[in-house]
């Protein structure tokens, strides 16, 4: 059954007067669309038959719905709502806007346009208001770990046995180190200038120029001038002490070369959480490092750590500013604790721009004496 739209005659329905059947507006079958206007805000409104009933449907892509501006006031304030048709559909999430009086000017359901820029809204409102903190730590050094591959560990250590401890250039009138417990604890001067040496300090330079540009981003030549080897045994130790140089500022480094096996079964307090009471012998033979005048207990007063226990490892070597104390732990049992040090002096580059290279290695050259 359709239904069938008629047009009045010009004077209206009197008496005798037919009305005439509008052909295009009729409809001849069940859900047929009788109306179909477009709104002024893109939707689609349809007046459809669907069987006895006659229905208004609203289209829009978003499935968004807004209502006639003439019947409602504008939107005021809005809410963000939660709606389920039926209990077996599912829960519909929407932007819901009302006017003064409550009413409803639009409703957009989440994944509309609408409903994502309310949402941002809604985000940044609530970041706007809400208390914000940050930490600044203060750093108070930096400490360079190089890890050296131990075919070079061990070109060195023969070069030290082969050359340095035959030509037994002893050092120790300039260094604090307390080494003569053994017949073979000793500190010996490591030149610098013969075939490994100028290998080592090339590697050591290099490091010392990393150092300062990766922790300082300053652009500098690092010059280590000056090196030795301590050779320690069993009550050998070192009490703090700090390194000179010849620049304003420097770098010092330590390259562990050999460590008892005693030392190397040590756990690391650093990284087991291990006391230091009770006399456990948990740091012999470590290298001891401080920065300030605090103690292990720093940390639980709220206190920034200012001293650190390091275990050797071969293979590996610390670079560090010349002022930083630091000592080593005595340690006993048997077995050697060997041990590289060298000293840096450092040239900012931008002092050599108006200099030659022949000048400016003149100058280095000066500086190492």
């Amino acid at each position: 059954m359709g239904i069938k739209i008629f047009d009045l005659p010009p004077n209206g329905l009197k008496d005798g007067a037919v009305a005439s059947m509008n052909e295009d507006q009729s409809v001849k079958s069940e859900n047929e669309v009788l109306v179909n206007n477009v709104e002024r805000d893109g939707t689609s409104k349809k007046i459809i038959k669907q069987g006895d009933e006659i229905k208004t449907v609203i289209d829009k892509e978003d499935n968004a719905t807004k209502y006639d501006p003439n019947e409602v006031g504008e939107a005021v304030r809005g809410a963000f709502i939660e709606e389920r048709i039926s209990p077996d559909d599912p829960l519909i999430k929407k932007w819901v806007q009302y006017d003064a009086n409550d009413n409803v000017v639009s409703s957009d359901p989440e994944g509309s346009s609408e409903y994502a820029a309310a949402l941002t809204d809604h985000e940044e409102l609530i970041q706007s208001q809400e208390v914000k903190a940050s930490m600044k730590t203060k750093l108070a050094l930096h400490m360079l770990r190089v890890e050296l591959p131990l075919e070079v560990v061990d070109e060195i250590n023969s070069h030290i046995d082969e050359t340095t401890i035959p030509n037994a250039e002893d050092a120790s009138n300039g260094l604090v180190g307390q080494i003569s417990q053994n017949d073979k604890s000793a500190q010996f001067k490591f030149d610098l200038n013969d075939e490994v040496g100028q290998l080592v300090k090339g590697q050591i330079d290099k490091a010392g120029k990393s150092y300062v540009n990766n922790g300082f981003g300053r652009d500098v030549t690092a010059d280590a001038f000056e090196a030795w080897t301590v050779h320690s045994y069993a009550g050998d130790y070192n009490p703090s002490h700090s390194h000179g140089v010849r620049t304003s500022a420097g770098l010092s480094c330590i390259l562990y070369l050999k460590v008892p096996e005693q030392i190397e079964n040590i756990a690391d307090p650093s990284e087991e959480g291990i006391s230091l009471n009770q006399s456990s012998g948990n740091v012999d033979g470590f290298t001891y490092f401080t920065w300030g005048d605090g103690d292990n207990q720093d940390v639980n007063r709220f206190k920034p750590v200012t001293e650190e226990y390091v275990k050797p490892e071969v293979g590996t070597m610390l670079i560090f500013p010349n002022w930083l104390r630091h000592a080593v732990m005595p340690f006993y049992g048997d077995g050697e604790r060997r041990t590289f040090s060298a000293n840096m002096n450092i040239f900012e580059n931008s002092s050599f721009e108006n200099m030659s290279e022949e000048d400016k290695m003149k100058h280095i050259e000066m500086m190492r004496k």
